[in-house]
């Protein structure tokens, strides 16, 4: 497994990411009133938090497949591709709401919490994306 993501560095680095998906994964299917109180959201948003852990569900399951498949991280290009682009817009996203750029209007709230949590997804992204670009470029063969 740890050949698999070149060094034990990348291995773990990847294993936090997956374990801190997977923690929102919980709290937006399993506790999204939890989410709903934290964002100041109301509980008119629970159907919208729960959608959206959804998404974030498969993004979890992908990541869990990789991490234990017989050629790893090869060929996987797209998924971390696509952790990239997610880590992008919600760091943006968060980082603008913060600094009141965005949405002003709304009771809604966040936290530089929030903001470091999306800054450390995008910087993870990259970090895996170039420390493992010899593996998720690779053609994968099964």
């Amino acid at each position: 497994m740890i050949d698999n993501f070149n060094n034990i560095f990348y291995l773990i680095l990847f294993i936090v990411y997956l374990c801190l998906i997977g923690f929102y994964v919980y709290r937006c299917l399993f506790d999204p009133i939890g989410l709903t109180k934290e964002f100041n959201t109301g509980k008119e948003s629970v159907y919208l938090v729960r959608v959206i852990g959804t998404f974030v569900l498969s993004l979890f399951l992908m990541g869990i497949y990789i991490l234990f498949r017989p050629s790893g991280p090869s060929g996987t290009w797209i998924y971390f591709n696509l952790a990239f682009l997610l880590g992008l817009f919600q760091a943006s996203y968060d980082t603008a709401f913060y600094f009141k750029l965005i949405d002003t209007e709304t009771g809604a709230k966040n936290s530089l919490v929030d903001v470091i949590v999306g800054a450390f997804f995008l910087l993870t992204s990259i970090i895996l994306i170039l420390g493992l670009s010899d593996k998720i470029y690779a053609f994968s063969a099964l």
